[in-house]
């Protein structure tokens, strides 16, 4: 089976940390759209911290992948919105480095006024593609 493709021309500035500029996804994969994953813990608390409100955000991501026979390098898109720009900011990559490891995915952060509820500090929805 074919591999996802990515793509980051040399025409471009190389993208900063573990992101790329797109992802090819072949025909004949599965595609899995993960809603927007927050910092719920398994029995439905959200803690008050941005650090432990990104461990469970990037954690429930990783069961959602498991769910449905994924891994995190099945990750293609994402978007990340937070609540506190740039403050927690080193938590957040520290998180998505502990779960996600150094795979690569085309994303997208945006810094929002508020989420769904005022106590939610960051959520994330993303794409998967398996072959």
């Amino acid at each position: 089976m074919s591999a996802n493709i990515f793509h980051n021309p040399s025409t471009l500035p190389t993208p900063e940390g573990k992101w790329t500029h797109a992802i090819e996804v072949p025909a004949g994969a599965r595609t899995l759209y993960i809603a927007g994953q927050a910092g719920f813990d398994a029995h439905g608390k959200l803690p008050p911290d941005f650090e432990t409100q990104a461990e469970n955000t990037y954690s429930n991501i990783v069961k959602v992948l498991a769910d449905a026979d994924m891994t995190v390098t099945d990750l293609v898109m994402g978007t990340i919105y937070m609540v506190n720009p740039g403050s927690d900011l080193d938590a957040l990559v520290a998180a998505s480095a502990r779960h996600f490891g150094k795979h690569a995915w085309a994303g997208t952060l945006i810094y929002v006024k508020a989420l769904a509820y005022p106590e939610l500090l960051l959520e994330i929805n993303c794409i998967a593609a398996k072959h």
